[in-house]
């Protein structure tokens, strides 16, 4: 039985989240098999998120699994199995799209498509939203405002500063309550990048960042942010504990960026866990008692942008 030691551990509750798809859900690739072709692919989601499951029970772990409506429709054993090993659940959409390219309405159905099936094999409310490849954007913010009132209370899909996928580079970088463009309210979780080399802002500790970043700087980086009180945002796909899993066909650095270092993906998490406490979203932000977060500004002061002539958030006190 594996205990961890007191010693190498801060008290800081980083989080752990895990976005349940399969090997072929990867965006903006021309080679990816539509969403009809999905079900006549060789999957490994159940397997490899079992892998994930087991890791995380060896090392008394729990995290939030964002788990991707369509793999609920046709694994819902697995999203039991996820539930039924003590961890949150939240929704990453249906069909695996970016929501700057869907219209308001089309998102709605999207995630709520996602949100019937996962109610079909899970007993809790779904509380959290992941959008594919951090996907909102100031110009897609509207898309918070949907998640409010499809009845979700966070969402984890502001990367801010810049990735392939637009990210949204004025956001603040802390967590906190914002107030939405139609001035509802939602805890917005972002990831979490640092300051390790110089000012120059850095995130390395999800999908590709976190398989071609050295151990000891992902390591550092977590410390640093513990050391001021603040937690790390840990992302992985179970495609990437799968060194072995098919590969689709794409341009050399797009398939760099996709499949560098999956072999390393196991022994670099193993570590993190033996070294740092982690918890699901709902846990470390304690969604049953919400009034403990300060007020703080979500535009960086230097911004150049004005937040009165974009479709902007601020937060709130609460």
């Amino acid at each position: 039985m594996y205990h961890k030691s007191s010693e190498q551990l801060t008290s800081v509750e980083n989080v752990l989240s895990i976005d349940v798809e399969d090997w072929f859900h990867i965006l903006d690739v021309s080679s990816a098999p539509s969403l009809q072709a999905w079900i006549e692919l060789e999957s490994r989601v159940v397997s490899n998120t079992l892998f994930v499951l087991d890791l995380l029970s060896k090392y008394k772990t729990k995290g939030t699994f964002f788990v991707l409506g369509w793999v609920a429709k046709h694994f819902p054993d697995l999203v039991r199995e996820i539930e039924r090993r003590g961890h949150e659940i939240g929704t990453h959409g249906y069909g695996h799209e970016l929501v700057y390219t869907l219209t308001p309405e089309q998102f709605r159905r999207d995630v709520g498509c996602s949100l019937e099936h996962l109610s079909r094999c899970t007993s809790r409310q779904i509380l959290g939203y992941r959008a594919p490849g951090f996907s909102i954007t100031p110009a897609s913010s509207w898309a918070l405002d949907v998640l409010v009132e499809l009845g979700l209370r966070y969402d984890s899909s502001i990367f801010p500063m810049k990735r392939n996928h637009g990210g949204f580079l004025e956001f603040s970088q802390e967590a906190g309550w914002i107030t939405t463009p139609k001035g509802n309210r939602i805890l917005e979780v972002p990831v979490t990048p640092i300051n390790l080399i110089g000012n120059k802002k850095i995130y390395m500790f999800g999908g590709g960042y976190f398989r071609l970043a050295p151990l000891s700087m992902i390591t550092a980086g977590i410390k640093q942010l513990n050391i001021q009180n603040k937690y790390a945002m840990v992302y992985l796909h179970p495609r990437e504990f799968d060194a072995n899993h098919p590969k689709l066909k794409m341009n050399l650095p797009r398939y760099f960026c996709s499949y560098v270092n999956l072999n390393q993906t196991t022994t670099k998490f193993i570590k993190i866990l033996e070294q740092f406490n982690f918890n699901s979203i709902e846990k470390v932000w304690d969604l049953a008692s919400l009034n403990t977060l300060k007020t703080q500004p979500i535009w960086n002061k230097d911004s150049s942008i004005q937040p009165d002539k974009e479709r902007i958030l601020t937060y709130i006190a609460t």
